[in-house]
């Protein structure tokens, strides 16, 4: 089989479960198609990889393994002096379809609750948060004109307001 596009859908995630490793479990689609189940304990250890039974193609979980590991190559680190790298695999794309899933989930939860704001002070910067009001005194038309008049610095730097990937990356950079 020739993969050419290969996506994480169905996740679920066990925060209860999750003590070495993430606990979870989602679907791999190939090509659109339903693939592969991965889960994982929580436990400690690799993932479970399992083919759908109405999968006859031989070999598909390595078939993915190498189709990451050929787009998106290694990962490189260094610890103690030593500089270590390992292939980005099948196992670590799906667990960074998780984690963006879960930073998704929480970026959201927190955008409903606050507006987030990239500050700067002393050449660093860093989120701020501004409580939304419960009652809509002041909606998010007012909270950009306050913005603009009381922190121009910020404008274009409200995550509220800017696509979800671009607010994603930059919640990302600074939490």
């Amino acid at each position: 089989m020739q993969i050419s596009k290969l996506e994480v859908k169905n996740i679920s995630y066990y925060a209860r479960g999750s003590e070495e490793t993430p606990c979870y479990n989602a679907t791999v689609y190939i090509n659109g198609k339903k693939a592969i189940e991965v889960s994982n304990d929580g436990h400690g250890g690799c993932d479970r990889q399992d083919t759908y039974p109405n999968i006859e193609e031989r070999g598909l979980v390595q078939q993915a393994d190498k189709w990451c590991v050929a787009k998106f190559g290694q990962e490189t680190w260094e610890h103690g002096g030593k500089t270590y790298s390992t292939d980005l695999d099948l196992e670590h794309y799906c667990h960074q379809q998780l984690y963006d899933w879960l930073d998704s989930k929480t970026l959201k939860k927190e955008m409903k609750k606050q507006y987030l704001c990239v500050d700067k002070k002393d050449d660093k910067e860093f989120l701020v948060a501004w409580k939304r009001p419960i009652s809509k005194v002041i909606d998010d038309n007012g909270f950009q004109g306050w913005l603009k008049m009381n922190q121009p610095h910020m404008v274009g730097k409200c995550l509220n307001f800017l696509p979800f990937d671009q607010a994603l990356k930059l919640y990302k950079e600074y939490t």
